[in-house]
């Protein structure tokens, strides 16, 4: 059985638009993600983690939170999560911060991705309510920042 070929994480580009808003579970359901991306990648601030020529997971990195580095988005697609794309996303994130401090956050009902923050070296920074009904947003930081 031929080895598996690398995952590789490089800036996106415009081009990749549509793989991006293909492999977005949001983008199904809500025609606003697309003009998100469309956004964030006229921004410069979108990095994909491809393998094989296909992108598999995204993320966004910007430093609007209180002018720290954050995480906006990391999304992988629904075939390839639990393999490793998302942790190689934030090990991108937490080496282009630098120095910086590094923020994300996600749902408390999202288990999967709290997970993954935890063991990618994430402590827990603090909650905030009312952004979704009943699902408060946890913050997280990177313990290494």
């Amino acid at each position: 059985m031929p080895a598996a070929t690398a995952l590789r994480v490089r800036d996106a580009t415009p081009t990749d638009a549509s793989a991006l808003i293909a492999l977005d579970s949001v983008a199904a359901s809500d025609p606003r993600r697309a003009e998100q991306i469309g956004e964030w990648l006229a921004r410069g601030n979108v990095h994909v983690a491809e393998q094989e020529r296909e992108i598999v997971g995204y993320m966004t990195l910007h430093e609007h939170f209180f002018g720290e580095a954050f995480v906006e988005i990391l999304m992988v697609a629904r075939e390839r999560r639990s393999q490793g794309v998302g942790a190689a996303l934030l090990r991108h994130a937490i080496a282009e911060r630098g120095q910086r401090k590094l923020f994300t956050s996600t749902n408390a009902s999202n288990i999967a991705m709290q997970r993954l923050l935890v063991a990618s070296g994430f402590i827990d920074s603090g909650i905030v309510h009312g952004l979704d009904d009943g699902d408060p947003e946890l913050i997280y930081r990177f313990a290494g920042s």
